[in-house]
């Protein structure tokens, strides 16, 4: 993963940019468990793969693992474009364009994903509430 001017961040915005990655990161990995640790129980999302809320962390954790099983939507990497990070005491925004490049029988193909995550502190810890995916 790569996020452009980590520099202009603070520690505190920083952190939350970090668990993002690792977040995207077992995704990418099809580890279920590290995503799962990250997410609040009642975790909510609206994204391109249902038209409709989801609810709770089941469906993602069963979609994580079959994603796992196909080479094919694995990316070779990730990039987070024109990351931000808005907080607001123990709750925050963080927000991006999710690049996602692939290889496509030794030919580079990408795809693009606006997303913004929802983060909530509890107990000294950061964790997703809620996120919204949308192609682009």
């Amino acid at each position: 993963m790569n996020t452009a001017s980590l520099s202009t961040f603070s520690p505190e915005d920083q952190e939350l940019l970090d668990i993002t990655e690792t977040m995207l990161d077992a995704i990418h990995r099809g580890d279920a468990d590290t995503y799962a640790s990250l997410c609040a129980t009642d975790l909510t999302c609206f994204e391109d793969v249902c038209p409709y809320r989801i609810d709770g962390i089941p469906f993602h954790v069963s979609l994580i693992k079959q994603m796992a099983q196909d080479p094919l939507q694995q990316p070779v990497r990730f990039d987070l474009l024109t990351p931000r990070v808005q907080r607001y005491g123990d709750s925050a925004v963080v927000t991006y364009t999710r690049l996602l490049t692939f290889d496509d029988a030794g030919k580079p193909s990408w795809r693009t994903f606006n997303e913004s995550r929802v983060y909530v502190k509890q107990n000294g810890s950061w964790l997703m509430v809620h996120f919204h995916r949308t192609p682009t």
